[in-house]
């Protein structure tokens, strides 16, 4: 019976997250935004972006994130409005931004914005999960840390896996990234 209502609640916090993934058959409502940027997340000197998740905002009925792949690329479609980066999970460990630490800002729908070529270097911060899933996705509880985040300008490479994906067609707006002290 336990492991039943374990499943269950596995199930119904998975149902719970909503991603920003974006797809070519994806459309955006009339309150929505595409973010693109290339995100490379260190610990102590190594790159661990492969299979990190970016977790946006703090909110009581899911969570925006977003898997990255081992280049880091993100495309994701948002709420227009300020956001900010909150938890950062990878396979070595997780950290928990203060709330406005990483700032974004798409002010229109419907538009792509471009928000940097984004560094965060955790500086050995990386908490090892201890409770699962539940622990990972919760940030509530966690200790909030800052790590240093570097933005630059350098779209090259997001620009083109965006291009590529859905077309030279589409315009990009700039929308940088913001890192309070």
């Amino acid at each position: 019976m336990k492991k039943y209502i374990l499943l269950l609640c596995f199930t119904a916090l998975l149902a719970s997250c909503s991603t920003g993934r974006l797809s070519k058959s994806d459309a955006l409502s009339e309150s929505e935004t595409i973010i693109l940027g290339e995100i490379k997340i260190l610990n102590e000197g190594k790159d661990v972006t492969k299979n990190a998740k970016i977790y946006f905002d703090e909110n009581e009925k899911g969570v925006l994130s977003y898997k990255l792949s081992e280049h880091g690329l993100l495309v994701m479609k948002l709420p227009k409005g300020n956001h900010f980066v909150k938890y950062i999970y990878t396979p070595y460990g997780s950290i928990n931004l203060p709330i406005g630490y990483a700032n974004i800002a798409v002010p229109e729908a419907g538009k792509s914005y471009y928000i940097g070529t984004i560094v965060i270097d955790a500086q050995g911060k990386l908490r090892k999960k201890s409770r699962g899933i539940i622990y990972d996705t919760d940030p509530k509880g966690l200790k909030e840390e800052k790590a240093e985040i570097t933005v630059t300008d350098a779209p090259d490479a997001a620009t083109k896996a965006y291009h590529d994906e859905f077309g030279a067609d589409k315009k990009i707006e700039k929308a940088l990234m913001t890192v309070t002290e």
